[in-house]
């Protein structure tokens, strides 16, 4: 295949960029139409789709990108790891003093997004450049045998304390420095980073088929990937909160349908070419996460926000409004580095 830039991955990337946009920024959290919020334990919304295909579209980029190098490890691998991390804790510390007045650190939250990418990033850098690619497939099977075992000993489906994933992080960062909302069960905890691992090399051997022009195969193992999932959950139940095996494996199957309907539509038959509203964020996806959150504060600080659910009132669709107005905002603002070619990389 060519070493032209393949477009669908930038599309997907951005989707997921704009609809994670979308999804944090409501109008009133007290109204939201259900498919636009996360599940509350157990079960599978469009809404948890979102993280789980950055995070495969994260393992299909380091693919295409690692190749260049032939797949060897670098201090910029090591940087961007370091700043990913650094910059998910300032957003933390900032949103901590914007809603709560907070200047503490020691109530920081730790994990977050942008942690959980810096470290599927690093460690995944690391086993793709160490490891025969070979062995990856076994790699990400023995990830999540490993992690559905301590789940099923461990109480890993209990919603509160008990649940492992809440003891193991208490236990390495302290109960102060994890989310406060989910009865003790951190989202973005470290124990369960080993199954979204698991889900970027997923990503990753996808790469190597699109890079390839296999679209076939990654249609094919998106059905079957759905397929294992749903057979899977029957022992091990869909959650997004601890990120369960039958999770990544129903989320990566969709994310495979999607980039494989989307390399057909753009890079095969180039039917679908009205598609540089996802550029803009695909293109700048980092820069335009922080800058969502920047715009919340701003937002949040200047009244913006409580203005809008005073004037158009707390419903669904005012909600769906207001969220759809911070993404039009975020691509303004994105939209001349897009036109001018400049792609902000960490």
């Amino acid at each position: 295949m060519s070493s032209r830039r393949i477009e669908s991955v930038d599309i997907l990337r951005g989707a997921t960029i704009a609809f994670m946009v979308l999804v944090n920024n409501p109008g009133s959290w007290k109204a939201v139409y259900p498919p636009l919020v996360h599940s509350t334990w157990n079960g599978l919304t469009p809404c948890d789709c979102i993280f789980p295909t950055f995070l495969f579209v994260m393992g299909v980029s380091m693919y295409l990108s690692l190749r260049k190098g032939g797949f060897t490890l670098s201090w910029k691998m090591l940087k961007r790891t370091l700043l990913l991390l650094g910059i998910g804790l300032v957003l933390n510390y900032v949103s901590q003093v914007v809603y709560d007045n907070n200047w503490s650190l020691s109530s920081l939250r730790i994990p977050g997004v942008l942690q959980r990418f810096a470290l599927c990033y690093g460690i995944t850098a690391l086993l793709v450049c160490r490891l025969p690619h070979r062995a990856l497939p076994w790699t990400a099977g023995g990830l999540l045998i490993l992690y559905g075992a301590l789940l099923l000993v461990g109480n890993g489906y209990e919603y509160g304390a008990g649940n492992i994933n809440a003891r193991f992080d208490r236990a390495l960062l302290g109960e102060g420095h994890l989310y406060p909302w989910d009865n003790g069960v951190d989202p973005e905890g470290l124990l369960s980073t080993l199954p979204a691992i698991a889900h970027t090399l997923v990503g990753f051997l996808v790469g190597g088929w699109l890079s390839r022009g296999d679209n076939r195969r990654i249609a094919v193992t998106g059905v079957a990937l759905v397929l294992a999932g749903a057979g899977l959950s029957v022992l091990l139940p869909l959650n997004k909160k601890i990120w369960s095996p039958s999770f990544v494996f129903v989320t990566c199957g969709i994310a495979s349908l999607l980039l494989a309907m989307l390399y057909f539509l753009v890079d095969e038959k180039h039917i679908w070419r009205q598609s540089g509203f996802f550029k803009v964020f695909g293109t700048n996806a980092i820069f335009c996460y922080v800058l969502a959150d920047v715009l919340a504060w701003i937002f949040d600080r200047s009244g913006l926000h409580t203005a809008s659910r005073t004037l158009l009132g707390e419903t669904p669709l005012t909600s769906l409004l207001y969220a759809l107005f911070c993404v039009i905002v975020v691509w303004l603002l994105t939209l001349p580095l897009y036109r001018r070619k400049v792609f902000l990389k960490l």
